[in-house]
């Protein structure tokens, strides 16, 4: 056995020389494939590290005790199997080349080395082949007969891998246009030189019938034309000339169009054009398939084709990028097995000017705003707002919207048209979109709330609202800014106006203890404009208000502290005034007490919880004061009586009224009691009946700066103690200045 190219060696159709194209269909998935798995070539997809193969007489990987396993379908399965995982793919689209042709594995494992030789700045080496997994003994051979082999540049490269792959779908011009990038014998690859003929024949055939087709559509034989230029399309499925002229031939006889038995519809959209044959074909011809083709109109040039591939979930095909601005007409050809097999189904032609797509707009107070999608291709859109007075000027235009103010109420049809740049450099516009939208009436809003605080009830104000109806509410979460546009929405109501009870005048009464954010709203129908807002605070009453006078101008007040309040102010309205005289924190109250000075008139005093939140309007709850009467005092002396010799006159009773301001019409009666003793030291009467009521002064005589002087009858026997006390409805209002008791004991 030789170790040289050019031995007959291996298989059948095995090798004579080196590949100069693999010659394989979907070799660039396949080449996709081993990069992305970072793989040098496929064979090192085949063994596993610091393992070798042989490539001379077929490929064969190095086993275990020297021996080597031939690289056919089964072990490429059995590798697939124990490799699996990311390597999966690639083994088996492997496998699926080697059963069509037991040579390609080889063709290919010997271009792409040679390809990595070239390449290599030491590829003449032995030495890099085996540092690729090439056996040493075929190392040399190998490097010498690539370093001898024909050099493909970048064009040449990609014509011998793309031309397997363009042959076996029949598009021959294509493989025909890689094959004159070529050397005309193939390089020395007789596998690829037969290729080359049998295109360069197919190419002759396809002229050949084209030319026949010329020559019977001029004799006016259309069927005859027909049938040829179908010959050259099956021959030659990406023939510019052969698709168009059967489009041209049978679009000429097809006669009239309500007669077809089928219909290609076009449906366009702002970015995509989809096409469909109605009705759908039988699964019969499904099976088959259909190839669609896009033909642009290009003036002055020649038509351009484009086929396309991506199906429509509905049925048919979705053109993903047709040309803005272009009129084109789509074709439908019937397929057999692979084949062009009859004449097609053309669409009417199709100007490519979508319109403006999501056209939506919302209204509000004499405002329209809309917005849209323009499509990709389109230069601009032009943008007409019509109202009852005709077009409307001033709106304002953006990309993908528009605004419009100050308008009346009525309908407005929303008109636009996106342009598009045509073939010979025009502008041409879509068919427009159009879009009703109707202004309805708002109400004005409210533009000041204002609220007056006063004996516990609160009185709002305010301006604006005037075609409204104006409700106080309480947004539960948190108000909308003022001026925000509402709707009657059922996913969030409007709040029912504040519950609070109604006062003198048309003012509310707001719960003590509560803080509430009070917002004006103008309702008219189901629309509604919020206003703005203000805070309304109604500290919690304080209970239990108890004061008693303690002398020194002060008073002493005793009360309940409210729940929640940090602090508590005392109010005093005193002679036509109104002053705050203490605010007490808790623990100050607690430790301390509260004390106010006051004068000795008569003053009312309101406890209330000071207010929590700043800027608020402050309800004081409605109660809550005590009234202290003025400081009237009844004074009485005893006044001993005038020496006369050796005795003594009667002694005098002196009753003073000390009374600030007027003089009530309810003063107490006073009278004067005496108790006799048993002893040396007689006891005080304790009430009015506990002794003897020796005089009595009646109210009405008392008047402020005249004393009531009265003498103290003398029929008792002393020792005795006298006291006075006042009697009556008004007893509790009246202070009564007592003596010393022992001015008040007569021996």
């Amino acid at each position: 056995m030789g170790l040289e190219f050019g031995h007959n060696l291996g298989l059948r159709r095995a090798l004579r020389g080196l590949p100069l194209s693999p010659l394989v269909p979907g070799y660039g998935r396949l080449v996709a494939q081993q990069r992305a798995l970072g793989l040098r070539h496929i064979g090192d997809a085949l063994i596993e590290r610091g393992r070798v193969l042989r490539v001379l007489d077929g490929v064969f990987a190095e086993g275990g005790a020297r021996r080597w396993q031939h690289m056919g379908a089964d072990r490429l399965r059995q590798v697939g199997a124990t490799r699996g995982g990311a390597y999966g793919p690639l083994l088996a689209q492997l496998e699926a080349v080697q059963l069509r042709d037991p040579a390609a594995l080889r063709r290919i494992l010997l271009y792409q080395l040679v390809e990595l030789l070239q390449a290599h700045p030491q590829g003449s080496d032995p030495g890099a082949a085996v540092a690729l997994g090439v056996c040493p003994q075929e190392a040399g051979p190998l490097v010498r007969v690539a370093a001898a082999h024909l050099r493909l540049d970048k064009e040449q490269r990609r014509a011998v891998e793309e031309l397997a792959d363009a042959w076996a779908d029949g598009k021959v011009r294509r493989a025909a246009g890689l094959a004159a990038l070529l050397p005309a014998g193939g390089g020395g690859d007789a596998l690829l030189r037969r290729r080359l003929a049998e295109i360069a024949e197919r190419v002759k055939e396809a002229d050949d019938a084209l030319d026949a087709a010329r020559e019977a559509e001029r004799a006016g034989d259309a069927r005859a034309a027909e049938d040829r230029t179908l010959r050259a399309a099956r021959l030659a499925s990406d023939c510019p000339r052969a698709l168009l002229g059967l489009v041209r031939l049978h679009r000429a006889g097809q006669g009239d169009p309500a007669e077809a038995r089928e219909v290609l519809t076009v449906l366009p959209a702002p970015e995509t054009v989809t096409v469909a044959l109605s009705p759908m074909p039988p699964a019969a011809d499904a099976v088959n398939g259909t190839r669609v083709l896009r033909l642009t109109r290009v003036p002055g040039g020649p038509t351009g084709i484009a086929e396309i591939t991506d199906a429509s979930p509905a049925g048919g095909r979705v053109d993903h990028s047709p040309p803005f601005g272009h009129e084109v007409r789509y074709a439908a050809l019937p397929l057999r097995d692979g084949r062009i097999d009859g004449p097609p189904v053309v669409s009417d032609v199709l100007l490519v000017a979508p319109d403006v797509s999501g056209l939506r707009s919302t209204t509000g107070r004499g405002r329209i705003e809309a917005t849209w999608t323009e499509p990709s291709g389109a230069l601009g859109v032009r943008v007409q707002l019509v109202g009852p007075g005709g077009p409307v000027d001033g709106a304002d235009v953006r990309t993908g919207a528009l605004t419009a103010t100050g308008l009346g109420v009525g309908p407005y049809v929303l008109r636009i048209h996106c342009r598009y740049r045509s073939p010979d450099g025009a502008v041409i516009e879509s068919a427009g979109a159009e879009h009703p939208v109707s202004v309805d009436p708002w109400p004005t809003p409210v533009d000041r709330l204002d609220a007056t605080a006063a004996h516990g009830s609160v009185r709002f104000s305010w301006s604006g609202g005037d075609d409204a109806d104006v409700r106080l509410v309480a947004w539960p979460a948190g108000p909308p800014e003022p001026g925000a546009e509402l709707t009657d929405d059922p996913a969030r109501p409007w709040p029912a106006p504040l519950p609070w009870a109604a006062g003198e005048c048309g003012s509310l009464v707001p719960p003590p203890g509560s803080v509430t954010r009070v917002s004006a709203l103008a309702v008219l129908g189901p629309r509604a404009v919020a206003g703005p807002g203000l805070v309304v605070e109604c500290p919690p009453a304080v209970a239990g208000a108890r004061v008693e006078r303690v002398g020194g101008g002060r008073a002493r007040v005793t009360f309940d502290w409210p729940a929640e309040a940090g602090e508590v102010a005392a109010t005093v309205e005193q002679d036509g005034a109104s002053t705050v005289h203490r605010v007490v924190a808790r623990s100050t109250y607690v430790r301390e007490g509260l004390y106010v000075d006051v004068a000795p008139s008569a003053f009312s005093l309101t406890l209330s919880a000071v207010p929590r939140t700043p800027d608020a309007v402050v309800v004081p709850p409605p109660g809550g004061a005590v009234r202290v009467p003025a400081d009237i005092a009844v004074s009485y002396r005893i006044v001993p009586g005038a020496r006369r010799a050796l005795r003594r006159g009667p002694s005098l009773l002196r009753v003073t009224l000390s009374c600030p301001g007027e003089v009530p019409d309810d003063l107490p009666e006073f009278v004067l009691v005496a108790r006799s003793g048993n002893g040396r030291d007689p006891v005080r009467p304790r009430t009015p009946t506990d002794g003897t009521t020796l005089l009595r002064v009646g109210g009405g005589t008392l008047s402020p700066g005249s004393p009531v002087e009265l003498p103290v009858p003398s029929g008792l026997r002393p020792p005795y103690a006298l006291r006075g006390f006042l009697l009556g409805e008004g007893a509790a209002d009246v202070r009564l200045d007592e003596p010393s008791p022992t001015t008040l004991v007569v021996r």
